[in-house]
């Protein structure tokens, strides 16, 4: 009876020790975590904010695209003019 004793005595200080530890990591466990989401937001925050900045970029070249198309049909209405003026001659 005694040495049954010292074996559930053993035991439950086993037990408890695990289940000590497996708080304690369970607690790193979810710092860790938090740590890791956190960077993951601010890699993401990082990519909107490239993203909105090259929203922006990609609109002021479509302006500067759609100028120069423009550019391009007059000058292409005065050479037809011009064109035409010369074949009258």
């Amino acid at each position: 009876m005694n040495q049954s004793l010292k074996t559930l005595l053993k035991l439950a200080v086993a037990g408890a020790a695990m289940g000590v530890l497996v708080g304690c990591a369970t607690k790193a466990s979810s710092d860790t975590m938090q740590s890791e989401l956190d960077e993951v937001r601010a890699m993401a925050e990082a990519a909107m904010d490239e993203a909105s900045t090259a929203m922006i970029t990609a609109e002021g070249a479509e302006t500067l695209a759609s100028g120069a198309q423009d550019t391009a049909n007059e000058n292409s209405e005065k050479i037809d003019r011009m064109f035409e003026r010369s074949m009258y001659k």
